[in-house]
């Protein structure tokens, strides 16, 4: 499957962007800045891998759903 290959990739650059708009904030807001720094890039990776854990369900159903 195509997708959580996009998927791994595209959380790579939500961590990158979640780091990028961390230090702009921490211009504005210290507090803010190094929240968005520090977990801006777990809630991506948290997020992600929910997602790939729902595309290993849906193929391991499709292949139960196979063997009957």
């Amino acid at each position: 499957m195509i997708t959580p290959g996009i998927l791994k990739i595209l959380s790579y650059v939500g961590m990158v962007v979640a780091v990028v708009v961390g230090l702009f904030t921490l211009t504005q807001d210290v507090v803010a800045g190094i929240s968005l720094t520090v977990l801006g890039p777990i809630a991506v990776r948290l997020y992600t891998e929910l997602m790939l854990v729902i595309f290993e369900i849906h193929k391991e159903l499709k292949e139960m759903n196979g063997k009957r």
